[in-house]
């Protein structure tokens, strides 16, 4: 039996903050200190990134940045107050997700819900669970929301509730109960959702081809990769919204639609992102990392090539490989 200290031995591993906690606190600390910065501080970096911000007019908007506080837990990372009160600009965050509203300016054809006599448009906040659903419904509710449709389990296996808040927006309060397969979303979409039978279509561009993960590969090429990830699923839901990864079932983490070079997510438990190293011959590579001081496990010949598991000289884990020729250009 291996000694139960040995964890206590191992060497301290940084750990990387959570994004969206960063990016959050980044913007509150900007907004805090903003006056005590000098001219001169440089301007913190930033990844500029192609995406779509919700910005919405509302009737009494200091009133509304409270109840998106209170009802959904947004931060307020901006807020510009014009002579006559009305709130110009503001900027919060709720979860991850950036959004900006202002009061009515009906001078400049800006006015909300309320003047227009309903929502032009919706917003989905998803909360996590199920229990979450109810509870926010329920305290948006509280404060002053609109029911419109109490939260209920739906077919594309999510459940939630739909509201008014205050100020004529309409959101649905919504999480992830099931996870549902291709087949089984078509099949429920087909049968009664509540709005009539629906045929769900999948965009020509969005089947993968498998032709485009072949590849030519020399000696040190990236072969392939794999994230280190707690739930494949969540995974899965996370990366396609962000990157547009693709995969082909729920429960199996491939990327099907990038060559540069392809992987995927797997709960293999590893601490971090595992490489794939292209080489000649992999029990002549191995050999090679055992004498440099490496580890080395003896190699396996799986459908896509032969591979083997190594660290350096230093703890570093990667792994080789001998793709089949299936896999090469």
């Amino acid at each position: 039996m291996s000694d139960a200290f040995d964890a206590l031995r191992r060497p301290d591993t940084p750990i990387a903050p959570d994004p969206i906690f960063a990016e959050q606190l980044r913007r509150r600390l900007a907004a805090e200190l903003g006056p005590l910065l000098t001219p001169t501080a440089p301007a913190p970096e930033r990844t500029v990134a192609m995406t779509v911000t919700p910005y919405f007019i509302v009737r009494n908007a200091a009133a509304a940045l409270d109840f998106y506080r209170d009802a959904f837990g947004a931060v307020e990372t901006q807020r510009l107050v014009g002579d006559d009160g009305r709130v110009g600009h503001a900027e919060i965050t709720i979860g991850g997700s950036p959004m900006m509203l202002a009061d009515e300016f009906p001078e400049v054809d800006a006015v909300g819900p309320q003047t227009r006599g309903g929502p032009t448009c919706t917003f989905n906040i998803d909360v996590g669970s199920g229990d979450a659903v109810d509870a926010t419904f329920d305290l948006a509710v509280s404060l002053g929301a609109t029911a419109l449709r109490p939260p209920a389990d739906q077919f594309h296996g999510n459940r939630s509730g739909t509201i008014n808040d205050p100020f004529g927006q309409r959101w649905t309060i919504t999480a992830p109960v099931e996870e549902l397969s291709t087949e089984e979303y078509a099949a429920r979409a087909a049968e009664d959702s509540g709005h009539g039978s629906f045929a769900l279509q999948v965009p020509a561009a969005a089947v993968p081809d498998p032709a485009h993960q072949v590849k030519h590969h020399d000696r040190g090429d990236l072969y392939y990769f794999t994230l280190p990830v707690a739930d494949v699923a969540r995974a899965q839901r996370f990366f396609a919204a962000v990157l547009g990864w693709q995969f082909g079932a729920p429960d199996q983490g491939h990327i099907e639609n990038i060559s540069a070079p392809p992987g995927s997510v797997s709960s293999t438990g590893d601490p971090g992102a595992r490489l794939w190293f292209v080489v000649d011959d992999i029990h002549t590579a191995v050999e090679r990392v055992r004498a440099g001081g490496g580890t080395a496990d003896e190699p396996v010949l799986y459908s896509s090539g032969w591979s083997a598991g190594c660290t350096d000289d230093q703890g570093t884990m990667f792994s080789l490989s001998v793709p089949v020729p299936e896999y090469t250009a």
